[in-house]
């Protein structure tokens, strides 16, 4: 007897954002059905399509490795975090800073990025400190919020001393909220400026605010979910302390313990685990500009790293986004990291031994950041609907 394929992307709903229900307990495996028996007999097979993700952060923390203080990025002595949304609340803007100036490191993966100065912060070149990081909404037009945040450091007396008085620098990146922010004004110069007045220490709101105001995740196929700003730390035993933040608005599933936790859904609620669907031969649909995607984050540690040691711990730490997004870093994706080391930890470990702690660590951490954000998201909407 012939078979017939199952074309799920006849029956996929276009891209918006999925509100009316909550998450699946169950992870939706594409062939799962007493139609196709053949597929689920393989299962054992072809066990990259029921694990595509490393381990988890939760289950490595949870062996002893104690989490610091309230798990955010401001358990760095001396970072201050602020959020501001537009109106509406479909966009924000999130600014990471350090005023006294921190060692920069950046690493860009994902294939169509949006992103301010950069190049200034690479090794060779003379920008040695930075004073802060945007994260924003508004995709390009987003980057227009940097001149907010360094004009209120100007203000304060803030950057590289010149003749003309202190120039700070603040590199930024940028996610795609367009198509969620449905014509909402883009974060400009007062928004940016808004966010650094509002940065502070303590506790850092997560979920679906500031930068994370219109993030979605899950867009290859199916209907999106809410993503947003998640956050977490990580104390060395004896050494320095690694920590992370980040908008998570990406392409791909989220995952926690070897199951998607938000993401591309089916008409029925249950999720079509995009990378399962690729491996199965489900043609991609990224060529729309709704498809157009990024997560973008800040690793910030009081190690003592050279702007080369700081761009080499954002890079090891992609390998937490990886762990807990797949598929991760395509083409429509613009996911990019930044370092910022505040250069003040005294337990003398430096160099290759520095680079390597620091950077397994920043994996751990933006790997838990991900996921506590989307948890926090979702926990949101669940929390207007019972209100409703």
């Amino acid at each position: 007897m012939e078979r017939k394929k199952v074309n799920l992307t006849s029956k996929m709903k276009p891209a918006a954002v999925y509100r009316s229900k909550g998450i699946s307990k169950k992870y939706n495996n594409i062939y799962k059905s007493g139609k196709h028996p053949e597929k689920a007999a393989d299962q054992d097979d072809r066990g990259i399509l029921n694990h595509p993700i490393g381990p988890s952060a939760s289950r490595l923390i949870g062996r002893g490795v104690k989490v610091q203080g309230k798990g955010s990025i401001t358990d760095i002595p001396g970072i201050l975090v602020g959020h501001a949304e537009d109106q509406s609340g479909r966009t924000g803007c999130t600014v990471i800073l350090y005023p006294k100036g921190a060692v920069p490191g950046v690493d860009v993966r994902g294939g169509y990025p949006g992103t301010e100065q950069t190049d200034a912060i690479k090794p060779g070149t003379s920008t040695d400190l930075i004073q802060g990081v945007l994260l924003t909404g508004g995709s390009n037009f987003g980057l227009a919020a940097t001149a907010g945040i360094v004009n209120w450091l100007a203000e304060h007396g803030y950057g590289t001393p010149t003749d003309a008085g202190p120039v700070p620098t603040v590199p930024a990146a940028v996610i795609f909220d367009l198509y969620y922010a449905k014509g909402s004004p883009r974060p400009d110069t007062q928004l940016g400026y808004k966010a650094a007045q509002a940065a502070k220490g303590g506790n850092v709101a997560q979920g679906s605010v500031g930068a994370g105001a219109g993030a979605t995740v899950g867009k290859i196929y199916g209907t999106p979910m809410k993503g947003g700003v998640g956050t977490a730390s990580w104390q060395i035993p004896g050494g320095p302390i690694v920590a992370a933040i980040v908008v998570v608005n990406a392409l791909g599933d989220i995952w926690d313990d070897d199951h998607i936790i938000a993401g591309a859904l089916k008409p029925n609620g249950n999720f079509v685990n995009q990378t399962r669907a690729i491996l199965e031969g489900i043609p991609p649909m990224t060529n729309s500009t709704q498809n157009r995607s990024t997560t973008i984050a800040v690793i910030a540690t009081n190690a003592k790293l050279d702007k080369a040691e700081a761009g080499r711990v954002a890079t090891l730490a992609h390998d937490g986004m990886a762990r807990a997004i797949s598929p991760v870093h395509i083409q429509a994706d613009g996911d990019t990291i930044f370092c910022m080391a505040t250069c003040t930890d005294t337990s003398g470990l430096i160099g290759n031994a520095a680079v390597t702690a620091v950077g397994t660590a920043a994996a751990v951490v933006l790997e838990q950041a991900i996921v506590r954000g989307v948890r926090a998201a979702q926990a949101q909407i669940k929390h207007q609907q019972y209100r409703k």
